[in-house]
């Protein structure tokens, strides 16, 4: 299991596009994901539904935490972290 904190930097948060870029990128690896808003004190939802991601409130500058865990753990932390560096470029 590993971990990372990310700053969300997108005027948008994580709504909407990005929510869905996000699950689409988590969707393509078969570990689990697990996300938290540590802004607003959230508790952990499954990254790979929209539904979840959208109900965690993230805008921008807030700080989420992400789980991954599983086979392919380093390679989904790193896409997820590339998807949020880059603004969901």
């Amino acid at each position: 299991m590993i971990q990372a904190e990310l700053t969300v930097k997108s005027e948008q948060g994580l709504h909407a596009r990005p929510a869905d870029l996000f699950v689409r990128t988590a969707n393509k690896f078969n570990c689990k994901i697990s996300i938290r808003n540590l802004t607003t004190e959230s508790d952990d939802v499954n990254a790979k539904s929209i539904l979840r991601i959208l109900t965690l409130g993230v805008n921008k500058d807030h700080v989420i935490k992400v789980v991954a865990d599983g086979d392919d753990e380093a390679e989904a932390l790193q896409a997820i972290s590339n998807l949020i560096d880059s603004n969901f470029q």
